[in-house]
């Protein structure tokens, strides 16, 4: 398994057509609806987002995209980075490309000054929030209707990356 860190140079297709793949079983919208390829590679060229790919048999067999929550709130926002996109390779999912993308984004946000990682989904996604909280994450609330409008409510999770807290 190689763990890299993506480059605004990298062709982005490969991970576009993983990250697609993986959430092609999603029922309540598409890919496009709530993630911008773009707008990644623009965060990433800011310095303000950061994407790990981990490959095998020199394929990607999973990626995970983070951000600072919000560059626009000084350190407050620096110290907050969400993770936006997670995405294995269907026929990888369980043999441990997820752990490895969360430990190695969280140690690229530490690096770049963030003190939490929050992640949401769809409330009732038990799956995801479960490999979540496997990995450290806790609960942090919902929001009701959050996402798509009615009837979709997401579910946050955090955690600390330093002891500071």
């Amino acid at each position: 398994m190689i763990v890299k860190q993506f480059s605004s140079r990298d062709d982005i297709e490969e991970i576009k057509a993983v990250a697609e793949k993986a959430f092609s079983s999603t029922s309540d919208s598409r890919l496009d609806d709530w993630f911008s390829f773009s707008e990644m590679s623009k965060a990433i060229k800011e310095q303000t987002g950061a994407c790990i790919k981990i490959l095998l048999d020199n394929k990607i067999a999973g990626v995970v995209y983070a951000e600072q929550e919000s560059p626009i709130n000084g350190k407050e926002g620096k110290e907050k980075w969400v993770i936006v996109l997670t995405a294995v390779e269907p026929s990888r999912s369980g043999k441990g490309v997820g752990t490895k993308l969360l430990n190695a984004i969280e140690e690229v946000a530490r690096n770049n000054g963030a003190l939490k990682m929050f992640v949401y989904t769809n409330k009732g996604d038990d799956q995801v929030v479960n490999f979540y909280k496997k990995n450290g994450y806790e609960d942090a609330g919902s929001i009701k209707d959050y996402q798509y409008g009615r009837n979709n409510s997401a579910v946050f999770l955090l955690k600390h990356l330093t002891n500071e807290f």
